[in-house]
């Protein structure tokens, strides 16, 4: 504790000389709110702490519930992206949501203090000192949900176990997604440690009339579409690349590409110089749409799921561990994944287990998207294991839910 309190003190220090500097680095970055510390009182309600997107996603169900079920307990959202946060700030009127503040003792006890929380849930691999010793502070109990910990995540925390042994007085239970999480954890905490297995699979997306969204959408009923949901840099010129050698083989082929970041589009634009496409927020509803369509807005990718023949799942074909594949399961799509899938690993071997998706790589993608193509059946088979998936792990929601009322009763 002597040593985190002569590291806070540094820390301090170094944000008050350098902050000018810092100021202009996150007004530039449009992460202004990470030093403002907003935060609404929720008169000691439950706050969930996510980083990005896929925790955000995972919680979203169980949040729903569990306002339906306890609409008398206030709920908030921290989280790590600005695009996560305002996201979360769609999942209802009742939740509201906020940038994280960087982990400098000032800033994390004036959110927080802002926030007044009575449960902090701690999602997925988030675990700052400051937020720790905050909750040990004020006697606010702390539970990990949908735990996971990577072997690498695991070698540098390992380092700080000393550390964590002086700040886990908060924390009543861990809930991990997978034994070898537990076991990482275990290693971590001395604290129950649980494998209660990964909210992931409790997804619940909206349910669209497929053949009239992509009508909607200007495809026609014959049209072959492949969706590469969540791509990063490197996969969209992957894809373009192959563009005319499947073209041979699929003559009605249409491409829809959903940019993980829009900021990104301009980028994109200049790989397809030579090629017809269009924007999603700019296309011609009132025509057909081109063979190529890039999505420039975030919260529409499900639907582009639901309407595609065939989904790839971005972020795994370049080293960024991949995104989540069971939203294209959701709406029983075959699915195809490249081999850099460690942050969705669960998921991916689940799948794989029911033969619901195809692991690829750069040199195989090509003949794997043909080869599905050409077999109908396949892509049906394929489409129906990865949704019965969900079904068989949609237990989990429920396991959540009864660690939320767990800590209502006892309050």
């Amino acid at each position: 504790m002597f040593l985190l309190f002569f590291f806070n003190l540094l820390v301090e220090v170094l944000y008050f000389l350098l902050f000018p500097f810092l100021y202009l680095f996150l007004r530039q970055k449009k992460y202004l709110p990470a030093i403002k510390a907003q935060g609404e009182d929720i008169q000691k309600g439950i706050l969930f702490h996510s980083a990005s997107m896929g925790e955000l996603t995972a919680i979203k169900t169980l949040v729903i519930k569990h306002l339906q079920e306890h609409p008398e307990v206030k709920l908030s959202i921290t989280t790590s992206t600005v695009t996560s946060c305002a996201e979360a700030n769609k999942i209802s009127p009742k939740v509201h949501s906020f940038l994280s503040v960087l982990d400098i003792p000032h800033l994390r006890n004036k959110q927080l203090k802002r926030i007044n929380p009575g449960l902090i849930c701690i999602i997925e691999t988030e675990i700052w000192p400051n937020m720790l010793l905050w909750a040990k502070q004020h006697k606010v109990p702390v539970l990990f949900l949908n735990a996971r910990m990577s072997a690498r995540t695991f070698k540098s925390y390992r380092m700080l176990k000393f550390l964590f042994w002086h700040l886990q007085s908060p924390i009543t239970e861990i809930h991990t997604q997978s034994k070898e999480d537990a076991m990482r954890y275990r290693k971590i905490f001395r604290k129950p440690v649980l494998i209660s297995g990964n909210l992931k699979f409790s997804l619940v997306l909206k349910d669209y009339n497929a053949e009239q969204l992509r009508a909607e959408w200007g495809y026609k009923k014959d049209d072959f579409i492949i969706c590469w949901g969540s791509s990063r840099p490197g996969e969209e010129e992957l894809l373009i690349s192959l563009f005319p050698f499947l073209k041979e083989a699929i003559p009605n082929l249409h491409l829809i590409i959903a940019l993980r970041h829009p900021r990104r589009l301009e980028e994109v634009k200049e790989l397809l110089l030579n090629y017809s496409y269009s924007c999603f927020t700019t296309r011609n509803e009132k025509s057909q749409t081109e063979e190529i369509m890039l999505l420039d807005t975030l919260g529409i990718l499900d639907q582009a799921y639901c309407i595609c023949d065939l989904a790839i799942v971005g972020g795994s074909f370049s080293d960024f561990g991949g995104h989540n594949p069971l939203e294209p399961a959701y709406y029983k799509k075959p699915v195809i994944i490249g081999p850099y899938h460690y942050s969705c690993k669960e998921s991916v071997k689940k799948l794989r287990q029911a033969g619901g998706i195809v692991i690829s790589n750069k040199d195989d993608l090509g003949n794997d998207l043909i080869t599905l193509y050409k077999n109908i059946e396949l892509r049906e088979k394929m489409g129906k294991a990865a949704k019965k998936v969900l079904t068989e792990n949609a237990r989990t929601l429920d396991i959540y839910l009864q660690a939320l009322e767990k800590w209502l009763r006892e309050e």
